[in-house]
């Protein structure tokens, strides 16, 4: 499933009373549920860069900031404290949700390892897997990095040949506008034909 985009639009700002008139509610804490009344609180939220969130809290403006619901979910009932709910719909659909792949192919990778910067990021967006696929040889590691961190915490091992394997769970994997992707193969045996590694990105639809 895919998860949709909320806030950040001309109409998802917070008021609340003020001497008789109404003022936008500048670092409001919002919630969100599956009910006008009671119901389910929707505590799988993401924020635009990515980072799980259970809340959102509204700027000095009163903007509701840029963030993505739990899978599936198009409309959402936001609670500001008060005494009642307001319904908020997604808006530009899915499409953050889009998955974007980057990579290389590393042809005789050299037994010490090598690095390639192949990617700057356009804008916010978050890195979901890393992916190695080895020609021949009898082994290698490979990684990515994200502004020279690694994305994967160990190096991946492309223990089978011919075989797409992936890492583990991905660290450091938010990026920011003007961030910088590289891949690497940290280590070669055996003279591998060639290497690939691919990166999956999310947010970039």
């Amino acid at each position: 499933m895919s998860r949709y985009t909320f806030g950040a639009g001309i109409a998802d700002f917070v008021v609340t009373p003020n001497d008789g008139q109404w003022t936008v509610a500048s670092g409001a804490v919002i919630t969100f549920w599956d009910a006008a009344d009671g119901g389910t609180q929707h505590t799988d939220l993401l924020t635009g860069a990515g980072t799980p969130v259970t809340e959102v809290v509204t700027d000095e403006y009163g903007m509701l900031p840029q963030l993505r619901g739990p899978d599936g979910v198009s409309g959402m009932w936001a609670d500001a404290g008060g005494s009642s709910r307001a319904w908020v719909e997604a808006h530009g659909g899915a499409a953050s949700d889009t998955i974007t792949t980057k990579g290389v192919v590393v042809p005789e990778p050299p037994v010490g390892g090598v690095s390639y910067v192949i990617w700057r990021a356009p804008h916010a967006c978050t890195v979901t897997a890393v992916r190695g696929y080895r020609e021949g040889g009898s082994g290698a590691t490979v990684n990515a990095t994200a502004n020279g961190a690694d994305l994967l915490a160990v190096d991946l091992s492309l223990s089978t040949p011919d075989t797409w394997l992936s890492g583990p769970a991905v660290q450091n994997a938010p990026m920011a506008a003007g961030d910088t992707l590289a891949v690497a193969v940290r280590s070669a045996a055996g003279t591998p034909a060639a290497i690939t590694i691919l990166i999956d990105i999310q947010g970039l639809g």
